[in-house]
């Protein structure tokens, strides 16, 4: 089996497996850029969506509604601040995308490669620099849910998964755990990077959006890696796909560091 890095936060990357059946829930990667007030005004997206269209030809606005806190004479103020975030779906609406006023977001529940998630991505920085035009970049994130679910391979955790993530989930006490969840916060090489990982019971989700509850007993490894590295600098398409492309392989890293070999070979990694 190819190698397992020692320090997943600061190490080499493992070569990428394929997986044919990769038990990932959803994929999302996001470039955040300076605040665009317009992007809330239908007319001013209307060349983005001609230029997307071809891939994405469902379309909808979704109102969000969020709490501002804002600093004024040594006294913290708050007020609710509402907003439009646009939505372009596939002809099959299996890949979203979301353009707020300082963020374009993609995601997908049926990933296939880093190369064509990123290519997607891409693409669609491209179309924005071209009709939108944002001035400066802020942040590039790259997140992913994995999730084994059912008895079967509730049972076979420990050879399936390292045991630094395993905690108390071993075999003589799983059965009488209900709930177990970690969350680490760390630098890495190219940023940062949050990891959360446990089981969770029925119909319970530790974040329904990413991963929405299952009826039966789960475990999770959900990884975000982002930097802000890119921060003030110029919005380039070009520039912000390489940066995806390392935090996309930080959490690569973390992932292979995760796993064992028995769980590259049951979900078909070659």
């Amino acid at each position: 089996m190819a190698n397992r890095s020692t320090d997943p936060l600061f190490g080499e990357v493992p070569e990428r497996l394929m997986l044919s059946n990769a038990p990932l829930v959803r994929v999302i990667g996001q470039v955040r850029f300076s605040k665009i007030v317009k992007i809330s005004e239908e007319p001013y997206i209307a060349d983005f969506q001609e230029a997307i269209r071809g891939d994405y030809p469902h379309f909808q606005g979704d109102k969000i509604q969020a709490v501002e806190l804002n600093l004024t004479d040594g006294t913290m103020q708050h007020r609710t601040v509402n907003s439009v975030v646009w939505r372009f779906f596939d002809a099959e609406r299996v890949i979203r995308v979301s353009l707020g006023s300082d963020a374009i977001t993609l995601e997908t529940a049926k990933y296939t490669s880093r190369n064509d998630f990123l290519g997607r991505l891409k693409t669609l920085l491209l179309a924005l620099q071209e009709t939108i035009k944002p001035s400066l970049a802020q942040r590039v994130g790259f997140r992913y849910v994995d999730r084994l679910q059912g008895d079967a391979l509730m049972q076979e955790l420990p050879e399936l998964i390292q045991p630094e993530l395993l905690n108390v989930l071993q075999p003589t006490l799983m059965q009488h755990i209900d709930y177990s969840m970690t969350e680490i916060q760390s630098r890495t090489k190219e940023g940062n990077l949050i990891a959360r990982y446990g089981m969770a019971p029925p119909e319970f989700s530790h974040d329904p959006d990413m991963a929405p509850p299952v009826s039966d007993k789960s475990w999770v490894l959900d990884i975000d890696s982002f930097s802000t590295s890119c921060a003030g600098n110029k919005f380039s398409a070009d520039t912000l796909h390489d940066e995806l492309d390392k935090v996309a392989a930080r959490a690569y890293a973390f992932f292979r560091w995760s796993v064992a070999d028995e769980f590259i070979n049951r979900f078909g990694g070659s």
